[in-house]
C-alpha cells in the first residue's frame, strides 16, 4: 500500500505526522519504508541523527528525487503487504510528481483549522483526485493546542468532507515539536493512541 501526505501549505505536519504513523505502522507489525521527497530533507536530517546516535529505528527509511522514484517504489512494492510512506514536494509543475501521484492509494493531507490551510487542503484534494480519481483523501486536522470549533470551524468541515473523509485530530505529543532524531517517546504513541486507530481502522485497513 502506498501511502502519501502532502499539503500545498507547508507547515501543517506532514513530515512529522509521517513519520508517526512509520512508528505506529512498525507498531503494528506491518512492514514499513518510509520516503522523504522533500527539498529540505527535514526527515534525512533526522534520520542523519539517528545514525549517529546508533538508534535502531523499527522500519527502512529512504531519500529520493522525483527521478528515481519510480524505480525505487518498483523495488519496494515486491515485499507483500509493506506500507510506502511518501512525504511529497510542494510542487505541481513537474510531470514525474503527477506519474508518482497516480501510483498513490491514500492521500493523508494534514491541516490547521484556518482558512489559509484548509484552502490549500482543499486544493491539494482537487488536484489529487484528477490526478488519481481512485485514491481516497483523508484530511487529518493537526491541532497543536486546545480549542474550541466555531462556526467558521464548522464550514471549513463540510467543505473538506464534500472533497474526503474528515478524521479526528490528532494534537501532536510536545515532544514531536522539538525532534531531536526519528526516535520517538513511547509516551507519543500511548497518548495518541485513540486517534491513530481510529484513523487506521476506519480510513486505512479497508483499504488493505
Amino acid at each position: 500500500m502506498i501511502i502519501a501526505l502532502s499539503n500545498l501549505k507547508g507547515g501543517c505536519g506532514c513530515t512529522t505526522i509521517a513519520l508517526l504513523l512509520a512508528h505506529y505502522f512498525s507498531q503494528k507489525k506491518k512492514q514499513v519504508f518510509l520516503i522523504d521527497l522533500t527539498y529540505d530533507g527535514s526527515l534525512e536530517v533526522l534520520y542523519s541523527k539517528s545514525m549517529l546516535l546508533n538508534e535502531r529505528l523499527p522500519f527502512e527509511f529512504f531519500t529520493s528525487d522525483l527521478s528515481k522514484i519510480g524505480f525505487l517504489i518498483g523495488k519496494l512494492k515486491t515485499e507483500k503487504n509493506a506500507i510506502i510512506l511518501l512525504d511529497l514536494p510542494k510542487l505541481f509543475a513537474s510531470q514525474s510528481l503527477m506519474s508518482l501521484m497516480t501510483l498513490v492509494e491514500i492521500f493523508i493531507i494534514p491541516f490547521h483549522y484556518g482558512l489559509l490551510s484548509t484552502t490549500a487542503a482543499c486544493r491539494f484534494a482537487i488536484l489529487s483526485s484528477k490526478i488519481s480519481p481512485m485514491s481516497s483523501r483523508i484530511f487529518l486536522p493537526n491541532m497543536t493546542s486546545s480549542g474550541s470549533l466555531d462556526d467558521e470551524c464548522f464550514e471549513q468541515q463540510k467543505s473538506l468532507r464534500s472533497l474526503g473523509v474528515l478524521s479526528s485530530a490528532i494534537s501532536l505529543h510536545p515532544a514531536m515539536l522539538e525532534l531531536r532524531s526519528m526516535n520517538l517517546p513511547p509516551s507519543c504513541l500511548y497518548e495518541l493512541a485513540i486517534s491513530l486507530n481510529l484513523l487506521y481502522s476506519s480510513y486505512i485497513e479497508p483499504k488493505r
